[in-house]
């Protein structure tokens, strides 16, 4: 499986995932035009991340576990929507027995974020951590 990884800019997020390291990470700003066209191969690629892992799995081994980090620093409503979609995706990794670590990083200062996604975690029945980020 291909790793994917995605430069951000002031109105996309970055993207890295690393299937072989078992990580994928959603950073920065998202606030694109078109939430639909730049979620929408995001989405694919973890169900089709889920389905590899599950491949790879030999019966009787445990399956390792995958760390989903989410650094958003600001995303907008239609970005909302497509970040639940991103998550109810975990969910059904989560469904398939695969681990799943999954981090919610914010900034100290950043209330609305923190509580965005505790409602995410919260409406699709997926546990987070929560990472405070100190500015410095």
């Amino acid at each position: 499986m291909e790793t994917l990884r995605i430069e951000g800019t002031n109105i996309s997020p970055r993207v890295c995932f690393e299937p072989e390291k078992r990580t994928l990470e959603i950073s920065g700003y998202s606030r694109p035009e078109n939430a639909r066209d730049y979620y929408a191969p995001l989405i694919h690629w973890i169900e089709n991340f889920k389905d590899w892992v599950l491949k790879s799995v030999k019966v009787g081994d445990a399956i390792e576990p995958i760390t989903f980090k989410f650094k958003f620093i600001y995303f907008n409503g239609s970005s909302a929507k497509f970040i639940y979609d991103i998550i109810m995706a975990l969910n059904e990794m989560q469904k398939s027995d695969i681990p799943l670590k999954i981090y919610w990083y914010f900034d100290e200062d950043d209330d609305e974020l923190r509580e965005a996604g505790e409602e995410l975690s919260e409406m699709s029945s997926v546990p987070f951590h929560y990472v405070e980020v100190s500015r410095d």
